[in-house]
């Protein structure tokens, strides 16, 4: 009974770390603002992603603005070299890092943001600093105030995908509770079990194929990913290459579990060899 207890005990410990992983991964990396403007940070030097953004940001300016006819050649000149250049200007790597933590405060930060930019029903990619952006050369080039949109939204996400980020938003910073039930499941095999050098096998071979499953399942994901998920063509696109950065971080968590089952299934072994087995009591 012991062994089949502490055998029961090891499966459920696997199960739980099969999800507790996952959960701690996307709550550092998506649910905390720091981790997703990191995960985001290759997208910006990513030119074909930002020359749609760029396009986007000017095109909506382009809209709202109305310049006096000797300013108007300027600023269309201004206007068309945005679009092309922007991301080559030296505020650019600031103004993409307050459209990703914009964008982010928008998608998670659930009642306090409500309502702005469709943000309880969709999910958006706020370009508004890239406006902004704009807006500042413009005004500093021509001399006359130009106000920028508050807001630019991008839609990125139908009200699925909304309902989808707030359960992860709401479940992910959890993550702590099943890897506490995984740690203490594990420790009630290991004092069960007769040879714990079989626990610690068991164990490491369950973490290296879970490493392999997580592997499986994110190449699921990027797939996704490269169909387009977005409202938009730079919605699209931005959904993509953020399902492609986020398989490729979480890629070391998985080269991680890998080699910590290698060396629980090495250690396990080792156990058993240098543990004596227990000699049964004479009839």
């Amino acid at each position: 009974m012991r062994s089949v207890v502490s055998a029961l005990a090891v499966i459920l410990s696997l199960l739980l770390t099969g999800v507790a992983v996952p959960m701690a991964w996307t709550n550092q990396n998506v649910v905390r603002e720091d981790g997703f403007v990191a995960l985001t940070a290759p997208l910006g030097k990513d030119q074909a992603f930002q020359s749609r953004l760029a396009a986007a940001a000017v095109g909506s300016l382009e809209s709202k603005v109305d310049l006096p006819g000797p300013a108007e050649q300027v600023g269309a000149s201004l206007f068309k070299n945005a679009a092309t250049s922007m991301t080559t200007w030296p505020e650019y790597p600031q103004a993409w890092s307050d459209t990703v933590r914009q964008s982010h405060r928008l998608n998670f930060g659930g009642a306090a943001v409500a309502g702005q930019a469709n943000a309880s029903t969709s999910l958006v990619l706020d370009v508004g600093p890239l406006t902004a952006l704009v807006a500042k050369r413009l005004a500093s080039t021509t001399g006359i105030p130009v106000t920028p949109p508050d807001s630019v939204p991008i839609n990125i996400g139908g009200p699925t995908q909304r309902q989808q980020v707030d359960s992860v938003a709401a479940y992910a910073p959890l993550w702590w509770v099943p890897a506490l039930g995984a740690v203490l499941l594990f420790a009630l095999a290991l004092l069960l079990a007769r040879r714990r050098g079989a626990v610690v096998l068991f164990a490491g071979l369950g973490l290296a194929a879970l490493a392999g499953l997580w592997e499986a399942l994110s190449t699921i994901a990027k797939g996704a990913g490269d169909a387009g998920l977005g409202g938009t063509a730079a919605g699209a696109l931005f959904v993509k290459q953020l399902m492609a950065a986020a398989v490729s971080d979480f890629s070391s968590w998985i080269a991680t579990a890998a080699v910590a089952g290698g060396v629980l299934a090495v250690l396990g072994v080792l156990i058993l060899i240098l543990t004596p087995k227990a000699r049964r009591p004479a009839r």
